[in-house]
């Protein structure tokens, strides 16, 4: 009985013959990888033509590369525009909104203190770091320090949180602001603390920037006490043509003013003159 049995391995499949009604669990795979031949892929049809073209001698080797390139390019994308995903299977992002269709900003009464235009002339930043730079100025008031989250400033400059890292990366890499975690009592991370560098600062706002400005400006150009103090007339103080209005304008006005008060002098003496009576 042991002699009876086949020797070959359960493991190993046994070919068989096709039925000839069709396709059945016992089909010949090498009848089946025939059927498969018989009806190639259509790149490998046109790639095959292709090449029998340069074997011919009609094209050379680099057109027939750079045909054959095209086709596998021209098939994966029309593959991916039908299935409607990316690479690695994801969904595209949604079109952008055009710039004049996306909606006006929120009403706010949010207004920015002073400041230099280092920022607005450095061509380094982007234009909308820049802006961001504003609204940080605009957050900070009176100081100079800030508490805020990227979420945050992802909702006012519409942006992402990634987009609001580009641009304090920036900010701080070119030294207009500084950075520190935000924690607390137990060390969770609430935010991030935003710092102003004298970058931002108008120049009047330290004792160093106005003494490098009035070392830096000519005496000709300096002289703020020059019309209103005369050294002819000591004591005295003259109107300023440049920090007062002059409520007196003509000459003929002077005049009129001066006769006026003459006049009125004179009626006095008059009357005094009058009541005097001359002895004898």
């Amino acid at each position: 009985m042991t002699e009876e049995r086949s020797r070959t391995p359960r493991r190993v499949p046994v070919p068989t013959r096709a039925f000839e009604g069709g396709v059945d669990a016992g089909t010949d795979l090498l009848a089946l990888m025939q059927g498969m031949l018989e009806a190639p892929h259509p790149d490998f049809a046109a790639r095959a033509a292709i090449w029998r073209d340069q074997r011919a001698g009609l094209i050379s080797i680099a057109e027939a590369q750079r045909r054959s390139a095209a086709i596998g390019a021209v098939s994966a994308k029309v593959s991916s525009c039908d299935s409607g995903q990316g690479r690695r299977g994801a969904s595209r992002p949604p079109i952008a909104r055009p710039r004049h269709e996306r909606p006006s900003p929120n009403d706010s009464r949010q207004y920015a203190q002073p400041m230099a235009t280092t920022a607005a002339r450095d061509d380094r930043l982007t234009p909308n770091a820049k802006a961001f730079l504003q609204v940080l100025r605009a957050r900070c008031g009176k100081g100079r320090t800030t508490s805020i989250t990227k979420g945050t400033a992802g909702n006012i400059m519409s942006r992402s949180t990634r987009t609001i890292r580009r641009y304090l990366i920036d900010l701080v890499r070119f030294g207009y602001v500084e950075l520190e975690i935000l924690r607390n009592s137990r060390g969770l991370h609430l935010g991030l603390t935003v710092k102003l560098t004298a970058l931002v600062a108008p120049f009047y706002e330290e004792a160093k920037g106005v003494a490098r400005w009035l070392a830096e400006t000519p005496t000709a150009e300096f002289r703020p006490f020059e019309a209103v103090y005369d050294p002819m007339r000591q004591g005295v103080t003259l109107l300023s043509s440049k920090n007062q209005t002059q409520t007196i304008s003509s000459l003929p006005s002077v005049e009129s003013v001066v006769t006026s008060r003459f006049a009125a002098r004179g009626r006095l003496l008059r009357e005094i003159g009058a009541r005097i009576v001359p002895t004898v």
